[in-house]
């Protein structure tokens, strides 16, 4: 895997995480007659995308005690 510093795993999980939100509330918003197999295609690929940052950036948060925790980082949507 690409070295890559905390602080850029940082900010690439939560811009992932960013689009992963809006790519949800458009498809929340979608009226039923509205395709949105785009947004839910885009939407898999943001998310496996970001399982993928979870693990670079929880390797990463032990070698380093400057990171915040992930599940600070992204926290649990109810």
């Amino acid at each position: 895997m690409a070295d890559i510093d905390g602080q850029t795993l940082l900010m690439a999980v939560q811009a992932v995480q960013t689009q992963i939100h809006s790519l949800e509330a458009q498809i929340d918003q979608a009226g039923e007659d509205d395709d949105v197999s785009d947004q839910e295609d885009l939407l898999m690929g943001y998310m496996r995308a970001a399982a993928t940052l979870r693990v670079a950036y929880e390797a990463e948060e032990l070698a380093s005690s400057n990171l915040p925790p992930y599940d600070r980082l992204v926290p649990l949507r109810g």
